[in-house]
C-alpha cells in the first residue's frame, strides 16, 4: 500500500466519519462526548464537524482523483482538523470519561501525525 492508497483509505474514512455525524448526532458522538451528546445545542456543534470531516474527506478524494490537483492542502487541512479536536478534547478532559480522552488523543493525534506524513510523502 502506498501513501496515495494510504491517503484514500483516511479520507474515505472521514468521509464516513462526516455523515455519521450528520445524520445521528447523538448515536455518533456519544462515545466521545458522553450523555451531553444527546442534548440539542451539541447535536448541532457535532453536525458541524460532521460537515467538516465530510467536507475534508470528499475534497481529499477529489484531489486525490487526478489531472494535476494537489491533495497537500486537504491533508493539512484534516491533519489540523484532528490536532483540533485532540486539544480541544485534552482542554475539556474534566468532562469526558478517560476512555474518551485516551480515545481521543490515539485516533485524533495519530491521525494528524499520518496526515502530515502523508503531506509530505505527496509533495
Amino acid at each position: 500500500m502506498d501513501a496515495v492508497d494510504i491517503a484514500r483509505a483516511v479520507a474515505g474514512a472521514r468521509t464516513v466519519i462526516g455523515v455519521a455525524l450528520l445524520a445521528a448526532p447523538a448515536v455518533s458522538a456519544k462515545r466521545w462526548l458522553g450523555d451531553v451528546s444527546e442534548q440539542p445545542g451539541a447535536q448541532v456543534a457535532i453536525s458541524g464537524l460532521g460537515s467538516r470531516d465530510l467536507v475534508l474527506g470528499l475534497g481529499t478524494l477529489w484531489a486525490l482523483g487526478g489531472r494535476k490537483r494537489d491533495p497537500r492542502p486537504w491533508l493539512i487541512g484534516s491533519a489540523v482538523a484532528d490536532a483540533a479536536d485532540l486539544v480541544s478534547t485534552l482542554r475539556s478532559r474534566e468532562g469526558l470519561t478517560t476512555v474518551s480522552v485516551v480515545g481521543t488523543a490515539a485516533i485524533a493525534g495519530g491521525s494528524a501525525a499520518l496526515l502530515a506524513w502523508l503531506q509530505s510523502e505527496l509533495a
